[in-house]
């Protein structure tokens, strides 16, 4: 595969656990206005500050450069920390950026799009599969060519989110994936 690049796989299940305990979806209902995440839910841990925006009622500069702060999410779901710290690590990481957490149920996906703006640019994007089966994929195309991943629970990939992409969940099960956005050099030649 030349779009998704394996970075490694560890446990996820005390962190499954933990957001199947609690009720922390859909909080920012935002980014499930946007047409291709509409039938997706998210748990926002890191992102932009929403409530300055909220307050004055447009979201217009929300993906401006920015600083992100934690959301609750971070302080309920403990298993996060070192994870998230381990993909720092284990990619050499300068700045974390935004952190969700996504989930599709049996039936839905996310529409083909490609990612735009500032963060984007900025920051690295890496997966890891907290719920997943084989109907569950993650699909890129790049020069005409598509390829498609179906990753195991706790694997880790990189990903270039700049290219169009999308999700289908034909399984039985809901698909869930943690995202972690990372400043770092380390894959500064990569195409």
């Amino acid at each position: 595969m030349t779009n998704f690049l394996k970075l490694a796989e560890g446990p996820v299940d005390e962190l499954v656990r933990q957001i199947d305990s609690c009720d922390l979806w859909n909080a920012q209902p935002w980014r499930k206005t946007l047409a291709a995440h509409r039938q997706m839910d998210d748990i926002w841990v890191r992102y932009n500050d929403i409530a300055p925006f909220v307050a004055r009622g447009s979201m217009d500069g929300f993906n401006n450069p920015h600083i992100p702060i934690w959301y609750p999410a971070w302080h309920a779901l403990p298993a996060l920390k070192p994870i998230v710290h381990g993909i720092v690590s284990r990619v050499q990481g300068e700045m974390l950026g935004g952190v969700l957490i996504t989930r599709v149920p049996p039936g839905g996906e996310i529409a083909r799009h490609v990612d735009s703006g500032w963060h984007v640019d900025y920051f690295d994007k890496f997966y890891v599969c907290l719920k997943g089966h084989e109907g569950a994929t993650f699909s890129c195309e790049h020069d005409g060519a598509i390829e498609h991943l179906s990753p195991r629970p706790g694997e880790l990939h990189r990903f270039d989110n700049r290219k169009p992409h999308w999700v289908t969940n034909k399984g039985p099960g809901e698909r869930m994936t943690l995202i972690v956005c990372v400043r770092t050099e380390m894959f500064r030649d990569a195409v």
